[in-house]
């Protein structure tokens, strides 16, 4: 200060000088200040702040239980409805188990979903019954369902445009210690929102996607790293992305372990008590300092406007390099007459130092410019010269329109990456000039960061200079390797994202490098592979035929196609997998082999579909062995009957066969699986039912037949009702038929056929029996399976039959699957 007065020579003291003033300010509104904060820090200090936490944490724990409890509920609820499950059953008759599931997605206020162990849709009720469905958006959850045995809540989930669907709770149900099925219910989130309770939290999923709130929103939140690595159940002090530091709890949850729970503080006012104080503290304060104010602001007001014109007329004038104007002499405190004798001093020297920075520039650098932190042009000395364009054109990036088209690309990106490394700015492009040729012009920009003492960036300077022609070689060949290296990056994006595994190892079977999908065979990093082998890391039904392969590559220089694959896939439950590996030689300039490649495809579920047509074949050859056989045996006995009558053998012959394509079509229609017994009834006296005949059908309970004996079962009921119309109670009008059914609760089921009002019935002699009786007493035994019973009876008032068999016996599947 008295440096400044001495070179001055222009100032003396007028009135009291700024400090006096400015201390009896501070000191007459300060002290009641500090004597207020000191008996407020006193009341309320750190107890206040353990209390807050103390109820933070407290808040938090209560909604983690809550939700915890809110999702063990619905858990409970899937398992209660899946304990009367029978997946197996399920499948062949979804419309009840769609009707169970309706009645329970009713009761939990959302749909219930059936999926078998694959994760195929069985029952969906949040669509029509009959509805073609589509896979379950939580594919993730519900593998781990499968392969774990627990239930698993999903993530948020993507849903159609974009939008995010509500979390999935996947519930498996298991027999015999393996999963059978898988029951899915998404997650209400108003439900869960209301379990936080009142107050402010907000839950989230482990990508860090709300979930439920209840109060706040994640911009109210920090990052989600910084969430992650905070302590459980502690409350900590954090600063969101807006810069406002906060008290958190984190809390997890038991049944989504992956999801965080963030409460926030409510707004709690201060100290009730003390608020007459602290207000009759300030109001002593304000009317102090008012006074005080008062009489600083009038001796301040003039000469602090008169300083605050002068710089901002210097300041434009140095942006248009024009005259700076002359500084004045302010009147009032001593000090700020001292201030603008500084100023003018300072300006003086900024003009001699501007003068030889323009001497500088014009000696070597074409254009000096100035930029803000982030890159954006501020100031450009020399650029409106040099291409015609100027202010405020060239602010911000508008300078860039002044470059090649070709160099446009490559000098943001090296741009770009000088900004976020706050490195050394250095970069080479043509730049149009504005002479009348429009001639392209080689430059090289240069510049480097300005940064405060504690390291805060607040700009970026720098320079323009000529380069030679020669240099435009040095700088193609730089905009190459950029263009290389961006072209690098496309392909290593398409590399890690190809549907097949990708590897590449050197001369001793190393690995170099692999994608995504290679590495998730092996369960591991793609990291983890570099440097190893694959015997190291892959499994052994893999690694020894991959690895014979690339040797015989290597040896041979000849690629090595199709090598079959077969090992057990990572995870808790193993699953055998199948791939088809082929590995091609990488060779050097001169031709050397240097490495191998290999290409790794999964052709798990080709070789699984191969295998189930090998089946299909196998099976459809029996069922046409059995056909073919049951036509030979039907054509013999009705050849035998008809004797010589050729319209006879040719008449029973077509019925019979007849029904036997009438039991195929009903069978084929279920793909071969167990039909009711009501349908093969239909289907056997179908041709009877529709033409007047008095045919009567009841039966009670649903009884299950397999493919076997209802064929037999349709062949029996035709020879019955043929018998009927030639010779029974069909025959004439006024005759019946009923025809009944039951299923005891031992599994066997009884099904009776009696005819009345017919004619007078006799029992044919062994002689007169013909195919019909003996398909009943005998072939049809054998059909119905083990411990089947037919009783034909021949009475005067109507021919009786009296079947009795066991549903649902194993043998019969196997043997007809054999």
């Amino acid at each position: 200060m008295q440096g400044m007065r001495q070179s001055s020579g222009q100032v003396g003291t007028r009135g009291a000088t700024l400090g006096a003033r400015l201390l009896l300010l501070v000191g007459v509104a300060m002290l009641p200040l500090l004597l207020g904060g000191i008996v407020l820090g006193i009341l309320n200090g750190q107890s206040e702040r353990d209390a807050a936490a103390a109820r933070l944490v407290a808040s938090a724990q209560t909604a983690a239980r809550a939700i915890d409890t809110e999702i063990d509920s619905r858990r409970q609820a899937l398992l209660a409805f899946g304990s009367g499950i029978d997946a197996s059953r399920a499948a062949s008759d979804l419309a009840a188990a769609d009707g169970a599931a309706r009645r329970l997605a009713d009761a939990l206020g959302a749909p219930v979903g059936l999926l078998d162990r694959g994760l195929g849709m069985l029952v969906d009720t949040s669509q029509p019954f009959g509805t073609p469905l589509a896979s379950t958006p939580a594919i993730a959850a519900g593998l781990w369902a499968v392969e774990t045995g627990r239930a698993r809540v999903s993530d948020m989930l993507n849903g159609p445009g974009g939008a995010l669907m509500p979390p999935m709770l996947m519930v498996p149900l298991m027999r015999d210690g393996r999963t059978d099925a898988v029951l899915s219910l998404p997650l209400r989130l108003d439900r869960l929102a209301a379990a936080m309770g009142p107050e402010r939290a907000v839950l989230l999923d482990s990508r860090g996607r709300m979930v439920a709130s209840n109060g706040s929103q994640p911009r109210d939140l920090p990052d989600w790293p910084t969430v992650v690595a905070l302590p459980r159940g502690v409350a900590s002090t954090v600063a969101t992305p807006s810069g406002t530091r906060i008290d958190v709890v984190v809390a997890t949850l038991q049944e989504a372990p992956e999801w965080r729970l963030v409460a926030l503080p409510a707004p709690v006012p201060g100290g009730v008590g003390l608020l007459p104080w602290a207000a009759g503290l300030l109001a002593l304060c304000v009317l102090a300092a008012a006074a005080t104010l008062r009489t600083t602001v009038r001796g301040l007001r003039a000469p602090v406007l008169g300083l605050v014109q002068h710089a901002a007329a210097a300041t434009e004038a140095l942006r248009s390099d024009s005259p700076a104007p002359a500084a004045p002499l302010p009147a009032g405190p001593a000090e700020i007459a001292m201030l603008g004798a500084a100023l003018a001093e300072a300006e003086a020297a900024s003009r001699d130092q501007t003068r030889r920075l323009r001497a500088l520039a014009e000696a070597g650098a074409l254009v000096l410019w100035r930029a803000d932190a982030a890159g954006g042009w501020i100031e450009a000395a020399g650029w409106a010269g040099l291409t015609g364009q100027t202010a405020p054109a060239f602010r911000k990036d508008g300078w860039i329109e002044m470059l090649h088209p070709d160099d446009r690309a490559p000098t943001l990106a090296e741009w770009g990456r000088c900004l976020v490394a706050r490195q050394t700015i250095g970069v080479e492009f043509r730049l149009r000039t504005a002479s009348e040729a429009a001639a392209w012009r080689w430059v090289r920009a240069t510049g480097v960061p300005v940064s405060t003492e504690e390291g805060l960036l607040i700009e970026w300077v720098g320079a323009i200079h000529d380069v030679a022609d020669a240099r435009g070689a040095g700088t193609a060949h730089r905009f190459n390797e950029a263009q290389v290296r961006q072209t690098v990056a496309e392909l290593r994006a398409v590399y890690d994202n190809v549907p097949v595994g990708l590897a590449l190892v050197d001369a001793t079977l190393r690995f170099v490098n692999v994608n995504a999908r290679f590495a998730a065979i092996s369960g591991l990093p793609p990291e983890a592979h570099v440097a190893r082998a694959p015997h190291e890391v892959m499994p052994d039904g893999l690694a020894a035929p991959l690895e014979s392969a690339q040797q015989e590559v290597l040896r041979t220089g000849r690629p090595v196609l199709d090598v079959t694959c077969t090992g057990q896939a990572p995870g808790a439950v193993q699953h055998l997998r199948h791939w088809l590996a082929s590995c091609h030689p990488v060779k050097d300039s001169d031709g050397v082999v240097t490495g191998v490649s290999a290409v790794l495809q999964d052709v798990t579920e080709r070789v699984r579909a191969e295998r189930s047509r090998e089946l299909l074949v196998t099976e459809l050859n029996h069922r046409v062995k059995n056909t073919l056989s049951t036509v030979q045996s039907i054509a013999a006995q009705s050849l035998r009957r008809a004797g010589g009558d050729s319209t006879g053998f040719g008449r029973d012959f077509v019925g019979r066969l007849q029904a036997l394509t009438r039991s195929h079509d009903l069978l084929a229609e279920g793909g071969w699986e167990p039909v009711d017994l009501a349908r093969v009834v239909q289907a056997a006296l179908g041709p009877w039912l529709g033409s007047g005949r008095a045919i009567r059908i009841a039966g009670s309970g649903r009884i299950q037949v397999e493919a076997p004996q209802a064929q037999a079962l349709v062949l029996a009921l035709h020879e019955l009702a043929t018998n009927a119309v030639r010779h029974g109670a069909l025959s004439r009008p006024g005759g019946e038929v009923d025809t009944t059914w039951s299923l005891g609760e031992d599994g066997v089921a009884r099904f009776e056929w009696r005819e009345s009002g017919g004619p007078p019935v006799t029992a044919p002699s062994v002689e007169r029996r013909g195919f019909g009786v003996r398909l009943l007493e005998r072939g049809l035994v054998h059909d119905l399976g083990p411990g089947a019973e037919v009783n034909l009876q021949f009475p005067e008032e109507g021919v009786r039959a009296s079947l009795r068999f066991r549903v649902g016996l194993p043998s019969l599947v196997r043997a007809e699957t054999g």
